[in-house]
């Protein structure tokens, strides 16, 4: 797959569409697409974010606000997933155009023009897809993709700790726990699963339940981040603790125990791996580094990605007096009520 590296500096040179262009900030004004797009086959709907680049004098940031500069009109663009087996168009999926508002800041906020489209059961892992954006005026391409992978389940058990089972034994107890550790390392519960393919970074969430008011309630506490070269992460007792208090501490309800968390392995696939690590390496909008980008006559990304892959399992009420998770949380400080 190629791979299309563009310089982030300041935002009047916003794009390049490789490392080997010279880019002017006098040129003449080009129509350059800015594409982004994930695709999850257990997702129901797919969308898709299509705006576009520009260039001006004076304060950038008075165009950025203006809606007109950054955004298609409405019917002026067609977006379609195309599904390939071996080389063969199998499906070809029309996006459908909407509006949505998006939060305030320094570009337009207004309702913003996005793309979506059905896809339940329609993204196959048997497929590969590729993005096309198009001109409906004359239906010339504006931006494509080349052909990307879903992300599959491999056979066996996908997440193989902590077990499912609630089994005492000894010192050992099922279902998410934090062990004893050592006095090195703490205790921690130790997330393991089987890899899957085309998966590239994985960051397994902890989703815990909470009673308040009669109302089941839950917060996402998010584990460490780990490459395709790891398949466990070791979540430490006190970072959950301080995870959890800092989620809850805003809300004053009484709150009440439920022994149970579904564990959530994300995951997602290189393009959007390269995309995420290149992004982060920039402190400062004029600090000028280099981005990821696999979109072809644009920039921006095209990837799969997987957010509903989890398992849930029963936690520990209580492992031992004053080291159970019941007894942690009792002591806590944000409004947990003994039974």
């Amino acid at each position: 797959m190629k791979k299309y590296l563009y310089i982030i500096g300041c935002l009047t040179a916003m794009m390049m569409s490789s490392c080997e262009v010279e880019f002017s900030p006098n040129a003449e004004w080009k129509n350059v697409p800015v594409v982004y797009c994930l695709l999850d086959q257990d997702d129901d709907t797919t969308w898709v974010r299509v705006q576009r680049c520009y260039l001006s004098e004076g304060n950038i940031y008075q165009y950025g606000s203006c809606s007109d500069s950054i955004n298609y009109p409405q019917g002026s663009i067609s977006v379609a997933l195309l599904a390939y087996q071996d080389g063969t168009l199998k499906d070809s999926i029309a996006f459908t155009y909407t509006e949505r508002d998006r939060d305030s800041g320094a570009f337009a906020y207004t309702a913003q023009p996005v793309y979506y489209a059905l896809t339940k059961n329609k993204l196959r892992e048997n497929y590969t897809f590729v993005l096309k954006v198009r001109n409906t005026a004359d239906g010339t391409l504006l931006a494509s993709t080349e052909p990307i992978s879903l992300i599959k389940k491999t056979s066996g058990t996908l997440i193989s700790k902590p077990s499912i089972t609630v089994m005492p034994s000894g010192d050992t107890l099922g279902g998410f726990y934090f062990n004893e550790g050592d006095p090195t390392t703490g205790a921690y519960c130790l997330i393991q699963w089987n890899p899957l393919a085309n998966a590239r970074l994985y960051q397994p969430i902890v989703r815990f339940y909470y009673e308040s008011e009669g109302n089941v309630h839950y917060v996402d506490l998010l584990c460490q981040r780990v490459t395709a070269s790891s398949s466990e992460v070791r979540y430490p007792r006190e970072q959950f603790l301080t995870d959890l208090k800092t989620k809850l501490q805003d809300d004053p309800s009484v709150k009440h125990y439920i022994p149970h968390v579904d564990i959530y392995l994300t995951c997602c696939s290189e393009e959007l791996n390269a995309y995420i690590t290149t992004s982060s390496q920039g402190t400062s909008i004029n600090q000028e580094h280099e981005s990821f980008s696999n979109i072809i006559g644009g920039i921006g990304v095209f990837a799969a990605r997987r957010t509903h892959l989890y398992k849930g399992m029963p936690s520990d009420y209580s492992l031992q007096p004053g080291a159970g998770l019941y007894d942690l949380l009792l002591n806590l400080g944000v409004g947990f009520e003994a039974e």
